[in-house]
């Protein structure tokens, strides 16, 4: 009988507990430190199979801050996703599958008129943009947070820190900040086989970022073995990432570099785990214009 007691009491303090966190609109989540609210957020991006979202991008290219709307699909296992943009180039439509000849099919909704394929690490896609379709998603910010917690294992608590709380499209969040002091550009030799793109995949690193530091070099490809280059030793000196309380998602993400403001990334209408057909990976979709 006291054991019987006992647990209802238990029980009936969480349900206090609940009712307060409801009814004051504070999450249990608040106490959370900065450290334990991006591990929790890489443990929630990473059990993602499938999502919708609009993403909103402001890069800085050849020194002038480019935007971009588009509209994303994407399977995470196995790799597939399609884009419709809605800004500058309303109406282009990207389509990538794995293992279907590792090329995009594009529909330029303009000259040639025709649909195209294309290499999307290949110099026409890489045209006026920091990253590629198959960075579509989290999980790119999401393994340079996670080398950098590895990389300052016994320094990244005193590196990220909570900036305050924000309001973002109808959810509160957290908002995040990471301050790297070690941040700096080293000399690097080129190894054999190695492009910047590889060399960027290795440490975590933007690849544009090493293109416009090196101004010697016209392509992801212009380097050789043996060749010495600069490149930054971590991602970026600092990151201002908003997330998502409830879903823990990183919604808003804020990138510097050495000489400023580097790129913007604006998460909206996220829908996780809709129940994706296989035929939204075709070119023949019906409410698509392939």
């Amino acid at each position: 009988m006291i054991r019987k007691t006992h647990a209802r009491k238990i029980r009936m303090t969480g349900f206090f507990i609940l009712v307060f966190f409801l009814v004051s609109g504070v999450s249990p989540n608040d106490n959370l430190s900065a450290y334990e609210i991006a591990n929790r957020m890489f443990d929630s991006t990473e059990a993602i199979n499938t999502l919708i979202y609009d993403i909103k991008k402001i890069e800085r290219i050849n020194g002038k801050m480019v935007e971009q709307h588009s509209y994303v699909k994407l399977n995470r296992n196995p790799y597939k996703v399609y884009t419709k943009q809605t800004f500058p180039k309303n109406g282009m439509e990207v389509l990538y599958v794995a293992g279907q000849g590792n090329k995009a099919l594009i529909n330029p909704n303009g000259f040639p008129w025709i649909n195209i394929r294309l290499d999307p690490y290949g110099s026409i896609m890489r045209k006026g943009q920091h990253h590629t379709i198959l960075d579509s998603g989290f999980d790119l910010v999401v393994s340079i947070l996670k080398l950098l917690f590895i990389k300052y294992e016994d320094k990244i608590e005193t590196m990220i820190e909570i900036k305050g709380t924000i309001q973002w499209e109808g959810y509160s969040c957290w908002i995040l900040e990471f301050d790297n002091p070690y941040f700096e550009h080293i000399k690097y030799t080129v190894k054999e086989g190695e492009s910047i793109l590889t060399i960027a995949d290795k440490f975590k690193l933007s690849e544009y970022m090493i293109l416009e530091i090196n101004k010697n070099l016209d392509d992801y490809d212009d380097v050789h073995t043996g060749q010495v280059i600069e490149i930054p030793n971590d991602y970026s000196p600092r990151m201002i990432i908003y997330i998502d309380k409830e879903r823990l998602l990183p919604v808003v993400m804020k990138i510097y570099d050495k000489y400023g403001f580097f790129e913007h990334y604006e998460y909206t209408n996220i829908l996780l785990e809709p129940n994706l057909k296989p035929e939204e990976f075709t070119q023949e979709y019906r409410e698509y214009n392939f």
